[in-house]
């Protein structure tokens, strides 16, 4: 972690630190129960077996629970030294299941120095889960102070 963050301890291409989570169908279901989207795809286990969507006969989490994976793993480090997100972009290209072990990671890829008002940077960001298969890419803009 960083102090405090400034453009002189920021690199293009720099890596920050993976964060690596396991999903499981408890997690789902409180995920669900957090956004009111009670869609049996994500509570209902035997339902998702039933209907066998996408050939696998399992729930799927939640998109918007891979999202907030994708904003932490950057708000973790840019937070704590005066960083603040002020956007996030993201393509949802593989379902995640329960049993999935999902890895963030985030690197940067732009860099723009201002002068009279808050540096901003943008940084490249992916979720694959255990088998190396992505199953969310985007982008994070974040603003440094100067």
């Amino acid at each position: 972690m960083i102090d405090k963050l400034s453009l002189k301890n920021i690199k293009l291409g720099q890596e920050l630190p993976p964060q690596t989570k396991e999903i499981t169908q408890e997690k789902i279901t409180r995920n669900a129960e957090a956004s009111l989207d009670y869609n049996p795809i994500h509570i209902d286990p035997a339902w998702a077996k039933k209907v066998n969507l996408l050939g696998k006969g399992s729930t799927i989490a939640h998109g918007m629970m891979t999202l907030s994976f994708m904003g932490k793993v950057v708000t973790d480090w840019a937070y704590p030294g005066g960083g603040t997100m002020r956007s996030l972009k993201s393509k949802f290209v593989s379902p995640v299941r329960p049993g999935d072990q999902l890895t963030a990671r985030a690197k940067i890829s732009e860099i723009h120095p201002r002068k009279n008002e808050d540096s901003f940077i943008v940084l490249e960001v992916l979720v694959e889960n255990q088998a190396s298969i992505q199953v969310s890419v985007g982008e994070v803009g974040i603003t440094i102070p100067n």
